[in-house]
């Protein structure tokens, strides 16, 4: 365990899904009064001199990254024989634990999770950064936003680096090149890693079989595993393609870039919203009907409900069954047709409203986007004087009411920077009302309504007061209450010191000094909450990198 100090971080708690195997720790940035995680990495004797100014020049790069599916670096430092990275602290779970828990993340989720993570390995690899083996246990979520983390310019050569031994599971998302030389890292090996990861959580299966490290390595080189959709029956054809092409032995076969599979996702996210059925996947080879390799056309059929087509071998042609001859093959081919003219016939006003209706009763992110782009939006340019003109309007107004709330929660999670007056307002706002002191959120929401209620840009903001101020009005609310309120917060705190929860009682001290500052009506109390955090604090010293 390292000391309780490294540079001007106070040490707290380890992180990870592992913690006895892990090398991250919360900690506190003592001057700033910032939590992060900070990865340690011991090294005998501290590292010749080469090697720490090469891991200098690391953090140094590290630090201009800036992307919002990549976590970001602080800095780093050296303490006597170890040294350290910190990153910004996101408090949410890994993938890993997230598949733990639901075994697997339905298409949609997978979907959101790819444009993100390709999004992230295009800005790396724009920065000529090659990420090394993306894996479940790399990606954070902050909130519903997967987060890559544990980015590094150089793994192999850097003194500085976990040496634990790989393991089995972990070699899963090892490409053929990586299973031949565990040095070859690539653009190409991460594509591939990114593709296993992707199809271990549409699938919830590795990508190869293995018991061991030694059998995982082989399998890598010639196992071909089983289409997604073969496994996820509702897995849209498009993204089931996409996987298995990054999942390629050949690194020639694969994307040629993760510009060009966030292009392939945006493709797909299309072609998946827009509703298309059988005949789609009957024009992308999901059908018997247009296969014509004999194995390939059994897979399929089964996988539609029939049977394998027996073939003799004493005959050139097998005799089809009834559901092959041509006077059935024709009539399916006229449903497939009219299933054709019902998908792309245009929508009257009833029908997109109630499309609409449907998505938006789902309450889910996802759902309620869709129903945004592909009706609400549409019908206000359809039928801008139609009769449930009013009714879309409300509903876009919720949406992106909702959508705001989401992103500001997602900034706020991860220490993001507010990007405009109205998530400021709202966020300050929405602070007094998580302590408890509802009579000065309610003064700072209607004061929002004031300021910002002829600004279109700030109208989700506006919206989202007026929800909090009728739900505070609601349940009443007694003025005059900052005091009695500061008062029980420092009662609390002082339960935790006795109780040895230093953490819990330095942050609602904070709290206090934070929100109630500048308002002089509870000044000694506020005073009391410095004297308390200086009394019970940790001696500062200047930051250091």
């Amino acid at each position: 365990m390292p000391r309780s100090r490294l540079g001007p971080l106070a040490i707290e708690t380890k992180l990870g899904d592992h913690p006895s195997q892990s090398s991250v720790w919360r900690a506190i940035h003592v001057q700033q009064k910032r939590a992060v995680a900070v990865k340690v990495f011991p090294a005998p004797f501290g590292g010749t001199p080469e090697a720490r100014s090469a891991f200098a020049a690391e953090w140094d790069l590290l630090k201009q990254i800036q992307h919002p599916a990549i976590v970001r670096c602080y800095g780093g430092g050296f303490e006597e024989t170890d040294a350290y990275l910190a990153h910004e602290l996101i408090e949410g779970p890994t993938l890993a634990s997230e598949l733990e828990r639901r075994s697997r993340l339905s298409w949609e989720s997978v979907l959101d999770l790819a444009e993100a993570l390709s999004g992230a390995l295009e800005s790396l690899h724009e920065k000529e950064i090659v990420y090394g083996v993306l894996q479940p246990e790399k990606v954070l979520f902050a909130g519903l936003s997967p987060v890559l983390i544990d980015v590094r310019i150089d793994r192999v050569n850097s003194l500085y680096r976990t040496k634990r031994a790989v393991t089995a599971q972990e070699m899963t998302f090892w490409s053929p090149e990586l299973a031949k030389n565990a040095n070859a890292f690539s653009v190409h090996t991460d594509l591939y890693s990114l593709g296993a990861t992707l199809y271990t959580a549409l699938t919830g299966r590795a990508v190869v079989s293995g018991n061991s490290v030694e059998e995982v390595r082989g399998n890598i080189l010639y196992e071909k595993p089983q289409s997604p959709a073969s496994i996820v029956m509702d897995c849209p054809v498009w993204l089931d393609k996409l996987i298995m092409q990054i999942l390629e032995k050949d690194p020639k076969d694969r994307p040629p870039s993760a510009a060009a599979v966030t292009l392939a996702l945006k493709e797909v996210r299309r072609r998946a919203m827009s509703r298309a059925g059988v005949a789609e996947h009957v024009s992308h080879g999901f059908s018997p009907l247009n296969v014509t390799d004999q194995k390939e056309r059994d897979e399929a059929r089964i996988l539609l409900g029939h049977g394998a087509l027996e073939v003799d071998e004493d005959e050139t042609v097998a005799k089809p069954e009834w559901y092959d001859r041509a006077i059935i093959l024709v009539l399916g081919l006229i449903v497939i047709a009219s299933m054709i003219t019902y998908t792309l016939w245009p929508l009257n006003e009833k029908q997109m409203k109630a499309r609409a209706e449907e998505l938006l009763a789902r309450e889910n992110r996802n759902a309620l986007n869709q129903a945004k782009v592909s009706f609400l939006v549409p019908m206000l340019e359809k039928y801008p004087d139609g009769e449930h003109v009013d009714w879309v309007n409300e509903q876009l107004d919720r949406v992106e009411m909702l959508q705001a709330e989401h992103v500001l929660e997602v900034k706020l999670k991860i220490n993001r920077p507010l990007s405009n007056e109205g998530e400021r307002l709202y966020a300050e706002a929405y602070e007094f009302e998580k302590f408890g002191d509802v009579a000065t959120a309610l003064d700072r929401y209607r004061s929002m309504e004031t300021l910002l209620a002829d600004n279109e840009t700030y109208k989700p903001f506006v919206n989202l007061a007026r929800r909090q101020i009728a739900s505070i009005e609601e349940n009443g609310v007694e003025q005059g209450e900052a005091a009695r309120i500061i008062q029980g917060k420092l009662d609390q705190a002082d339960e935790s010191l006795q109780n040895g929860n230093i953490i819990a009682a330095r942050k609602i001290w904070y709290s206090i000094v934070d929100l109630y500052g500048n308002n002089g009506n509870v000044a000694p109390l506020v005073s009391k909450a410095q004297k308390l955090i200086a009394d019970n604090g940790i001696q500062e010293q200047e930051p250091t990198e």
